[in-house]
């Protein structure tokens, strides 16, 4: 192991090595968890005296979390070290029916503030980040600031102001039981070819959702495009400044909505992005960039599809939320512009690991994504002409497989460990290895 960033490195173990200590004493919390005390209650902080419940009667719920993701890799990439980061946020949702009278209606607010380091852009040189929380600007930043309302006894949604567009687009919420940043909220690699943005990167926006039965939806809206929101001094720019308008479209459908029945859904949909995108491979001239050098052709707008599908496949008891889930997602990129052409993850969680462990989750999960074939004849081309100059991408892959144990109903820990194959797409960098650990206090 090479000595690069040592005091990052003491600093990372120390937290692999609590974590580990406060899962070999997960059995002793989790009893204590059931009784009535400190250990046993919602949330770290608890009532504070009363005042917690009688804000929530109020209309005011406040809510905190403070969540941690160490990684180290032990062997692949480009070195072998270990990094640590974290998020803190801070929001309240307010019941505007409670507060002022106003039916089915809500505000919602979040702040956040992100720091620490990225084991895959300082170590492993792999393109989906291997702690999803280090991105979107290691910053403070307003996350969320919406007005959300439901009409017509709760067949019409919409919601207005500052919001991620990931949050309700292309969302598969199980596979946020994970910590690569390959999927959560909707897939990185749509976000790359997008222009769209996850939680905490929010756009102003408007969306409406419309459900004509219980099981069935179609949902649209519409988002401004910044492609400065993910910068580090951006996170409380809220200037109507943008480059066109990102269009989400998104059909879906509830099954096993009847009694017995196992729950999942399905969900269809694509997006258009108006803002001026350019080529992968092709010039002002329509020939190849790579050869030339010339400036890459720009295309008014790009699109993109996917599909999604959730089940649970066997419950326990007939009320019971434990038992085994798979998921799946998949979708296509623009062939003009996009980075990635294909991609799909695949995986599930099992829900109730051993006995009086309901809230436990053992999770796994593999994804795939596909370099643009134009992009990478681009890179053939540019490395035609100078040798080296650019890495020749082809795919990237990762697996990931994690325990998740509530240690207390506000305390959950989450060792997992990930293997990154062909990291950064280009077979250079030897496939990595990589132990991680997941901390969330709920306070």
């Amino acid at each position: 192991m090479r000595s690069h960033s040592i005091p990052q490195l003491h600093q990372t173990t120390r937290c692999l090595l609590f974590g580990t200590a406060l899962l070999s004493v997960c059995p002793a919390m989790a009893q204590q968890a059931t009784t009535d005390g400190w250990l046993g209650q919602p949330t770290m902080t608890g009532d504070w005296g009363g005042l917690r419940t009688e804000l929530q009667n109020d209309g005011i719920t406040l809510r905190a979390h403070w969540t941690t993701e160490s990684a180290g890799n032990p062997s692949g990439g480009k070195y072998q070290t270990a990094r640590y980061t974290q998020q803190f946020d801070l929001g309240a949702d307010f019941d505007l029916d409670r507060l002022w009278g106003v039916p089915d209606a809500k505000i919602q607010f979040t702040l956040t503030d992100r720091s620490g380091r990225s084991l895959s852009a300082d170590a492993i040189g792999n393109q989906f980040a291997v702690q999803e929380l280090y991105g979107a600007g290691q910053n403070f930043r307003l996350a969320e600031l919406n007005y959300q309302q439901d009409l017509l006894d709760h067949k019409v949604i919409i919601e207005l102001g500052w919001s991620p567009l990931g949050d309700h687009f292309a969302n598969l919420p199980a596979f946020c039981d994970f910590q690569n940043g390959v999927i959560c909220g909707h897939a990185n690699a749509m976000t790359v070819n997008s222009g769209a943005h996850n939680f905490p990167t929010a756009e102003w926006g408007a969306r409406i959702e419309v459900r004509p039965t219980p099981g069935f939806y179609v949902a649209t809206g519409i988002y401004q495009v910044n492609p400065n929101e993910g910068n580090a001094d951006e996170g409380f720019n809220l200037s109507f400044k943008s480059t066109g308008a990102f269009i989400p479209v998104e059909l879906g459908w509830m099954t096993g909505s009847g009694s017995g029945e196992l729950p999942g859904n399905i969900k269809v949909g694509g997006y258009y992005n108006t803002s001026k995108a350019p080529d992968v491979l092709t010039d002002v001239n329509g020939l190849s960039a790579g050869l030339t050098d010339g400036s890459f052709e720009q295309h008014n707008g790009r699109s993109g599809g996917y599909v999604v599908a959730n089940h649970m496949v066997y419950r326990e008891g007939p009320d019971s939320a434990c038992g085994l889930y798979f998921g799946a997602m998949a979708g296509v990129g623009d062939a003009a512009t996009a980075k990635f052409r294909y991609f799909w993850m695949a995986g599930g969680h099992f829900q109730g690991t051993f006995p009086g462990r309901d809230d436990d989750v053992v999770a796994f999960m593999v994804a795939y994504a596909r370099t643009n074939s134009r992009l990478t004849r681009y890179q053939e081309d540019r490395d035609s002409v100078t040798p080296g100059a650019v890495g020749i991408q082809t795919y990237e892959s990762v697996a990931e497989i994690d325990y998740g144990a509530r240690l207390t109903p506000w305390l959950v820990l989450r060792p997992n460990l990930q293997y990154v194959i062909h990291p950064g797409g280009t077979g250079k960098i030897p496939d990595a290895f990589v132990i991680g650990l997941y901390t969330q206090v709920t306070f």
